[in-house]
């Protein structure tokens, strides 16, 4: 079976910690480190990329796209979905479109939301998605979280009701009544692998593909210890601590990964034409 495996391609200093930083080129290096691991192993994935990312680098997002993998949007400035008012959530989706699709050529028919930010007080985002002419939504965690998920969301992909948009979920494990995430992230850094690999042929099982998500920054070990500007406050450190760590591990999970299970693109999971 085929999953779908997926980037969400960002710069951490400015998408997760301070928003009015300028991008950083140290992007470029990350996601190409990711491409070559990619190519070395004959897969293509699906990148969420945030337009303030091709904006300023272009050219990582036409090598992307030129390696064969699938671009999607990750909005432009990396606001969460939630905070935003529905004129300015379209706004910045359709600033987003326009800059990848001038760079690819081709239509984008994907998105995630930063920070998985389409929760029960932002459904109203799948409208402006169709309209917008999205054809599939990656964003919805069905966790419960502090900051993001809808613990009762369909767990596997689905057409959203009432719309003619695809929702693939973050993959989740439902275990003594609960839905556990194992999908990506901070998850796939601190899970053992054989955590990872079991929960994912168990997903499998039940008849359906999982989503992996990843961010390139997190195969970059030195990256955080290198930033200046992050307050050395106990909060702040704790919190570098936490984004930084098992990041040298990270690497070797993905080979892994690549070898034990098949991926592709969404869209081609999906089955979806342009």
């Amino acid at each position: 079976m085929k999953n779908a495996l997926t980037f969400d391609v960002e710069d951490w200093y400015q998408s997760t910690y301070n928003k009015n930083a300028q991008v950083r080129s140290i992007v470029i290096e990350q996601t190409s480190k990711v491409l070559g691991i990619l190519s070395d192993a004959g897969i293509h994935a699906t990148f969420f990329v945030q337009g303030v990312i091709a904006e300023a680098f272009p050219q990582i997002v036409k090598e992307i796209f030129k390696l064969g993998n699938e671009v999607g949007t990750h909005g432009y400035a990396h606001e969460l979905v939630f905070e935003q008012t529905q004129s300015a959530f379209a706004e910045d989706l359709d600033k987003s479109i326009k800059l990848l699709e001038d760079l690819i050529g081709i239509k984008v028919i994907g998105y995630r939301a930063p920070d998985f930010s389409i929760t029960e007080r932002s459904l109203w985002a799948l409208d402006i998605l169709e309209q917008a002419g999205i054809l599939y939504d990656s964003s919805i965690f069905p966790i419960k979280n502090k900051r993001y998920g809808i613990p009762d969301a369909e767990r596997h992909f689905h057409y959203v009701r009432d719309r003619g948009i695809i929702e693939f979920p973050l993959s989740t494990v439902r275990i003594l009544g609960k839905n556990l995430p194992v999908s990506g992230g901070g998850y796939f850094r601190l899970l053992p692998y054989k955590i990872i690999k079991s929960a994912l042929k168990r997903i499998n099982a039940e008849g359906t593909p999982a989503v992996v998500y990843m961010h390139p920054y997190e195969f970059d070990p030195y990256d955080i210890s290198s930033i200046r500007g992050i307050s050395k406050s106990l909060s702040d450190s704790l919190f570098r601590i936490m984004q930084n760590m098992n990041r040298k591990k990270s690497e070797t999970k993905l080979r892994n990964l690549l070898k034990d299970f098949a991926f592709s693109p969404i869209a081609e999971v999906l089955n979806l034409d342009r």
